[in-house]
């Protein structure tokens, strides 16, 4: 490339470039050719002609909805006793009546689901989008160390008809859909696992009923006193668990 140019800048005007095939930095770039207007216009006709694999696709779904067959390529392996738990949730406030949303094992990717919904159901998926949803840190009681738990795969489809769920009966109709009860037992739970000051703190749970409690005013007893009663409470229960003892194998002695 050095050499080019310097050769280059050393030939006179007038002869002609022997050197013209060299690629040289003084090259100018010639500008790339513009479409025609008409160029343009055979180009979008030709794809709105269905000449994209896209719109071949689409076509070709829509024939086999409108006779009931399947809208995508079936597999040739069969599964008769599949083993995947899906578990259809309740939509969020995003989600339309067209859409609906499971948990899927990890393994499941969207042609899984796909063929599962169509195959067992008789369900048509039309789209399906994915949410792996991070593992949460939880611990078993609080003097414990905490874990990361399993991550979470939920997926959710887009359906041609739409689905509503029925509304949940009232807590008073039915009793199963009470569970204020399972919610105190689980926040009284909480609270007995308190630690140091923690555990003196109002109780929550059947609203305070249950406590915790803090300890009521004890009378003043001195150490020197505390420690004589105590000892003479022992002595006493270790003398009462020998007479017991005794009484035992005198009703032997006497037999």
């Amino acid at each position: 490339m050095v050499f080019s140019l310097c050769v280059r800048n050393q030939l006179p005007l007038g002869l002609p470039r022997i050197f013209s095939g060299f690629r040289t930095l003084a090259s100018v770039v010639q500008e790339a050719p513009t479409t025609s207007e008409s160029q343009k216009k055979e180009s979008t006709g030709r794809f709105a002609h269905g000449g994209r694999v896209s719109d071949r696709i689409m076509e070709l779904s829509r024939e086999a909805v409108t006779k009931g067959e399947p809208h995508f390529r079936v597999g040739g392996k069969q599964l008769f006793f599949p083993k995947a738990r899906i578990i259809l949730l309740r939509p969020n406030a995003k989600h339309t009546p067209y859409q609906a949303k499971f948990i899927v094992p990890k393994s499941f990717n969207k042609l899984d689901l796909r063929d599962y919904l169509f195959h067992v159901y008789g369900l048509r998926a039309m789209n399906v989008t994915t949410q792996l949803l991070h593992g949460k840190y939880t611990r078993v009681n609080i003097a414990s160390s905490r874990f990361r738990g399993p991550q979470i795969k939920k997926m959710t489809i887009d359906m041609a008809e739409p689905f509503i769920w029925p509304e949940e009966p009232k807590k008073e109709e039915n009793s199963a859909w009470n569970d204020e009860l399972i919610r105190n037992l689980e926040l009284y739970r909480d609270e007995q696992q308190r630690l140091a000051s923690d555990s003196f703190k109002p109780g929550k749970a059947f609203d305070g009923a249950v406590g915790p409690f803090r300890p009521v005013a004890q009378p003043f007893v001195p150490k020197q006193l505390g420690r004589q009663i105590k000892n003479k409470r022992r002595k006493y229960q270790s003398q009462l668990t020998r007479s017991n003892e005794l009484l035992k194998v005198g009703k032997y002695v006497d037999l």
